[in-house]
């Protein structure tokens, strides 16, 4: 039987998940639940339905989709109703939808498949120094599957990068995932545990003790980066202190990443209700701030720890 993971989605030219044009392929489920997870739906492990109801043209399309659900997960109503907990991806609903705006979230994929998507791409690769990167959710929760991806991406010679939030068997991923790596993307988003436990619903201290060890390890270049959350990991006391962190690791490098509020539209469309409300952008000068975090203003010559905004 081959084996397949479930993705949610395959984006092509991509230019900021890795040198060069890439693919990036996003894994369904992830161990932590973030609560300003800019990708919500790809934090369930299992298939998922979306629903927009901007999009949604009832009653005029005379509920087709109510029509073929069996089991009462979609309402007649105006705006038409989604039980998301009673949905059970039997997939009916989605062909007879007009506008689209009931979609899947998720498809089961084997690896041959999966190559015969990203193999389009090659020519990008080869002419500026692309490749395929694995993001999420977390790529490591599927951990057999991305080593026979990878290991065939490398047989072809393409570029391998991993995002990844670190929570995840080292000796598993040392063995079956990093020999066949180029670049890891390794997020740190908390220093405190207690902070990462209230925000994220996991310790951090594996994600701590993993990046260590790959930092040690590792042959190959392992890039921090930092989600700048307004008012939960952009405060001083967090970025201070993963800077510490980083100096003690030797890295003199990291990415700052300023906060996107657009995932709060995906939340609606999954039924989900926000558990983190900031619907503006970061100004410059909070992203000015949080760079500021890294340097010591006094001594400038201990200034090891180089960020950037990405």
């Amino acid at each position: 039987m081959k084996e397949k993971a479930l993705i949610f989605d395959v984006k092509r030219d991509c230019s900021e998940d890795g040198p060069g044009i890439r693919t990036t392929v996003f894994f369904k489920g992830c161990p932590l639940s973030c609560i300003w997870c800019q990708n919500p739906e790809g934090i369930d492990p299992k298939p998922g339905i979306s629903f927009n109801k901007k999009s949604c043209c009832a009653p005029v399309c005379g509920y087709p989709c109510v029509s073929v659900c069996q089991i009462g997960a979609l309402l007649q109503d105006h705006p038409l109703q989604v039980e998301h907990k009673l949905c059970n991806r039997c997939n009916r609903c989605f062909s007879p939808c007009p506008t689209k705006a009931l979609e899947p979230i998720g498809r089961w994929i084997t690896v041959e498949e999966l190559l015969y998507e990203v193999y389009v791409d090659k020519p990008f690769f080869s002419s500026t120094g692309g490749g395929v990167t694995l993001s999420g959710g977390e790529p490591t929760q599927q951990m057999g599957f991305i080593e026979c991806f990878l290991r065939a991406l490398k047989e072809e010679n393409i570029d391998t990068a991993i995002e990844t939030c670190g929570f995840f068997n080292y000796e598993y991923f040392r063995t079956q995932v990093l020999p066949f790596l180029d670049l890891i993307y390794f997020d740190i988003k908390l220093i405190s545990d207690s902070e990462s436990l209230r925000y994220t619903g996991r310790s951090n201290r594996l994600i701590i003790e993993n990046f260590s060890r790959l930092i040690k390890e590792s042959n190959i270049p392992v890039i921090p980066r930092i989600p700048l959350i307004p008012e939960i990991t952009n405060t001083f006391e967090n970025l201070r202190g993963i800077a510490e962190f980083l100096k003690m690791n030797g890295v003199s490098n990291c990415s700052l990443m300023p906060y996107n509020p657009l995932w709060v539209d995906k939340l609606k469309c999954l039924g989900l209700k926000a558990r983190y409300k900031r619907n503006s952008f970061m100004t410059k000068e909070e992203e000015d701030a949080c760079i500021n975090c890294f340097f010591d203003a006094e001594k400038p010559e201990s200034q090891t720890v180089c960020s950037e905004i990405k």
